[in-house]
């Protein structure tokens, strides 16, 4: 089944309940005669009520805060924050000065709790580890499930532990310290013993900010898509499955394919781009972010709800250590699984910083994510200015009876047309990527990219156009990937340039039917430096990056984990960097953001999973003022009218992707899914479009998000560093906040300063 007929029917059956339930409300009285505009409203009310969206705060729940601090020691304390430990389990209470408040990570002493042994004891103790056996048999242990023997050594701002466990035979270090309102959780990868057993997985305090039941308000904050959260009023049947995602997507040094897997497969969840989690407990009344500052190249994030496996909600973050694969030992893929024998080498800290009122909600966690970044130089302030993203298809490769040939979309030629009868609409501001320029086509011929497709246009032509653009100050990217090769392109060996998985086997994927390859990180970098002089011979001075930017790998045909790979890909946008003027990145990894001029296609929705009661803009708030951000692509969007409002509400700005020629051109092509992208029938939308997000924020350039408060359903208001604010309207109503009127579907940009 192609793509595009994924999400047809991926939309069908996500709107279906909603149609059922919508009519099954206004359709009780068969009297009643239901006309298109109840309806309408009626199927408007449960979308925006969806976890899609944001929802308003009850402002009336309660916080349960009955903590005791009998069996605790305090062993040190500063200006924000008490820091007190119970040496048997080394569970820990973090006790707020300012607010009085007790965080702790475990259970209470005499309270009664819906808990087997197995989880009081995980949920009680700072460590829980699995291990395996000369057999690959895997056992799990926590502090409190055998007598672990517990050296705790206090320390000037904490303690330092070692934990001898009694059954796996494996000690580790601990190290608890506080850092101005936040503590730092450590585990020095040379603190970790072994003998005959073998340490697979680690979790830390993962009940630290565990909420039982479902009477206390709060919410879990996971790094979906861009954002969502996990209200503690929801409670969620045992059959369904926790949230579970590895930071940085899967690592496919790792991962078993999906032909392989022989398996049902279900809806990823969106990768993680950002190492961090949080919780809050009460309304604007305490909260945490915790940053996984090192390990989080092997780490993935856990969170339950309650009524899954226990009556607690509560996440953490599990360290692999060593993961298990799957072994070939025929070419029909036979085999086994297996774990490991080497130890993944990395040490884990963890910054749990502690927020308290206003800013102990998502808005908080994620300004605080937000200075951590600016302050290790991984987050700066690039040049801002409302504008609209045209993205154009060059040429794509088109499989024929006896050879391939290239299949013209949009000529090198065609580009300035289109920005001039643009301009004359009053569209000022833009830039535009150019996909498919290489000789053979978008697919045909990476990761070799020289010379220019002739069937797009000559070197002379290639070279006004460039021009054209340099002279109208309208930036010219040229897109490229430096970690897909594709099957029978030139310019690398399959023998030493493909990455390889630990089983041997070689790493790719398929474009529609054309098989790829990934380059092996080196060799990226190589070709990277030498592209630096093919890039200043042929006038391009900009590059939008695609997969480069995003994954990241354990790479076995040169012995590199990710912690390598990942410097191996900062040192190559680094020399990038050095050979353009400006590069655009497609959802870049955070460790690659201080190389991001532009950040193309970011999320605005999370995976739609049932436990997530919101959707909201943590990237964007984390971003907002210091990298721009672009939606994904309008000519593909199914309710065009919400999704510029989502735009605006979410401060990005819109993309097309456009052809001169028509799609169905395209046919029998890896581009086939590209059902609609003819410039003539989009000019119209990215006109509106673009005057759409100019009025609205157009004001607000350059400008962080500061608040953001939904105050009903469908309204949300967005408040800005300069003072001003917009306010957005979902709703089919026109609507008064305050004294602002606001029209349905529609935005107001006001100066209200900032919406409390």
């Amino acid at each position: 089944m192609s793509s595009k007929w994924k999400w047809i029917v991926i939309v069908v059956v996500l709107l279906f309940p909603i149609q059922v339930i919508a009519n099954s409300l206004i359709d009780d009285d068969p009297d009643t005669d239901i006309t298109e505009e109840q309806e309408k409203r009626s199927n408007e009310m449960f979308r925006y009520k969806s976890n899609q969206y944001t929802q308003p705060e009850n402002e009336e729940a309660t916080v349960d805060n009955a903590v005791s601090l009998d069996g605790y020691e305090r062993v040190a304390e500063n200006d924000h924050l008490a820091l007190y430990v119970e040496p048997e389990s080394l569970a820990l209470k973090i006790e707020n000065k300012h607010t009085g408040y007790l965080w702790s990570s475990g259970l209470e002493e005499g309270k009664d709790y819906n808990l087997n042994n197995t989880w009081s004891q995980m949920a009680h103790s700072a460590i829980t580890i699995d291990y395996i056996d000369d057999k690959d048999k895997s056992s799990t242990e926590s502090i409190l499930t055998n007598e672990s023997e517990v050296s705790l050594t206090k320390q000037d701002n904490g303690f330092s532990a070692k934990v001898s466990f009694e059954d796996a035979e494996i000690t580790v270090q601990l190290d608890v310290h506080l850092d101005g309102d936040s503590i730092e959780v450590h585990v020095p990868q040379n603190g970790i013993e072994e003998d005959e057993n073998k340490l697979a997985t680690m979790r830390l305090y993962p009940f630290l900010g565990a909420v039982e039941g479902t009477d206390t308000d709060g919410y879990l904050f996971i790094p979906d898509g861009s954002g969502a959260l996990m209200r503690f009023d929801e409670k969620q049947v045992q059959s369904m499955a926790p949230y579970r995602a590895s930071i940085y997507g899967d690592d496919e040094g790792f991962k078993r394919s999906a032909k392989e897997e022989g398996d049902v497969q279900v809806n990823p969840a969106q990768k993680i781009t950002m190492p961090v989690y949080g919780v809050t407990n009460g309304v604007d009344e305490n909260g945490f972010i915790n940053v996984i500052d090192e390990g989080k190249t092997f780490a993935d994030i856990i969170a339950y709800p309650s009524g899954i496996a226990t009556d607690f909600h509560w996440i953490t973050a599990q360290y692999n250590y060593r993961y298990q694969y799957y072994q070939p030992t025929s070419k029909n893929m036979s085999g086994y699984n297996v774990y490991q024998e080497q130890r993944n080498k990395f040490d884990v800290n963890e910054r749990i910083t502690f927020l308290e009122d206003e800013a102990a909600n998502y808005v908080g966690m994620a300004h605080t994510y937000q200075q951590y970044l600016i302050d290790r130089e991984m987050l700066a302030a690039r040049e801002d200015h409302a504008d609209i993203r045209l993205e154009f298809l060059g040429g794509e490769v088109k499989s024929g009876l006896l050879r391939d040939s290239v299949q013209p979309m949009t000529k090198v030629t065609d580009l300035p047309d289109y920005v001039e009868q643009l301009k004359q609409q009053e569209v000022e501001d833009m830039h535009v990527v150019y996909r498919g320029w290489t000789e053979g086509g978008y697919t045909g011929t990476l990761p070799k990219k020289f010379p220019f497709e002739n069937e797009l246009g000559s070197d002379s032509e290639f070279s006004d156009v460039n021009d054209f653009f340099k002279d109208n100050d309208i930036p010219l990217y040229y897109y490229t990937d430096y970690t897909k090769a594709y099957h029978g392109a030139s310019g690398f060996s399959g023998k030493t340039d493909i990455a390889r998985k630990i089983s041997a086997e070689t790493m790719g994927g398929k474009d529609g039917e054309t098989d790829f390859y990934y380059l092996s990180p080196l060799k990226s970098l190589e070709i990277a430096k030498d592209d630096r002089s093919e890039y200043e011979k042929n006038g391009v001075e900009n590059l939008a990056v695609d997969s480069s930017a995003n994954l990241l790998f354990s790479d076995f045909n040169n012995g590199a984990t990710r912690p390598e790979v990942m410097e191996v890909y900062q040192d190559m946008f680094e020399e990038l960097q050095t050979s353009v003027d400006s590069l655009s990145l497609y959802k870049p990894n955070d460790y690659l953001l201080a190389e991001a001029d532009r950040y193309l296609d970011i999320p605005l929705y999370s995976s739609n999973y049932s436990f997530v009661t919101d959707t909201v803009p943590f990237l964007q708030i984390v971003l907002k003022g210091y990298v721009p951000y672009y939606a994904s692509f309008s000519n593909f969007q199914y309710s065009p009218e919400d999704e510029v409002l989502r735009m605006i509400e979410y401060g990005a700005y819109p993309s097309f992707y456009l052809t001169t020629e028509p799609s169905h051109q395209l046919m029998h092509t890896p581009s086939e899914d590209l059902y609609t992208s003819q410039f003539q029938d989009w000019e119209g939308a990215i006109v509106e479009q673009y005057k759409m997000v100019k009025e609205s924020l157009g004001p607000v350039e350059g400008e962080t998000i500061t608040s953001r408060n939904v105050y009903k359903t469908g309204v949300v208001e967005v408040g800005y560093s300069n003072g001003k604010s917009i306010i957005v309207n979902y709703t089919n109503e026109d609507i008064n906040i305050e004294g602002t009127e606001v029209k349905a579907k529609g935005y107001t940009v006001t100066d209200r300063g900032n919406p409390s």
